[in-house]
């Protein structure tokens, strides 16, 4: 588990190699086994293929372009009918998130988590583009694909960052 940490990457550039259902089924099966607030899993996902929808997904801001390339993306939602504390479903999604995108580094695949919740004009946008009723909060989009780019380790590792029982400043 260690290596796929370490070798996830945003990737922005795929290649034409079609992504198989039963890798998208396993993304999502890790996805779902994130921890959420009282056991309430209040997450819900969109499997867009079609191109047209990918391609106006990939609108959705300045930094969401690179979309158009991926074979498929996968729209992370949240249902508010299953949010039960206040706030709380934000950190579910980002764990929900975090998982998808270590198992499509697991499954050989390339991923790139590109924002939409908190910014309402992209929330919005969303939601018009996938004809979403209420209840869904669009919260992420994760566009996959084989990777186009050449994918190199960087250690990130900062011993700097890590305090023992009091933080004592710097």
């Amino acid at each position: 588990m260690l290596e796929v940490i370490r070798n996830r990457r945003s990737i922005r550039k795929y290649n034409n190699k079609k992504v198989e259902e039963e890798k998208v089924k396993e993304i999502l099966k890790a996805a779902m086994q994130a921890p959420s607030s009282k056991n309430s899993s209040p997450w819900e996902f969109i499997i867009v293929d079609d191109k047209n929808l990918i391609e106006n997904l990939s609108k959705t801001h300045h930094r969401a372009k690179h979309i158009n390339g991926s074979q498929v993306c996968i729209v992370v939602l949240g249902n508010k009918e299953r949010f039960i504390k206040a706030g709380k479903w934000i950190q579910d999604l980002g764990a929900c998130t975090q998982n998808l995108l270590l198992e499509a580094v697991n499954q050989g695949l390339a991923s790139c988590w590109v924002g939409v919740f908190p910014k309402n004009k992209r929330v919005e946008y969303v939601r018009s583009i996938l004809n979403l009723p209420n209840k869904f909060v669009p919260y992420a989009l994760i566009p996959l694909g084989y990777s186009d780019e050449k994918v190199e380790f960087i250690d990130k590792f900062d011993e700097s960052k890590i305090h023992r029982n009091l933080y004592k400043g710097v």
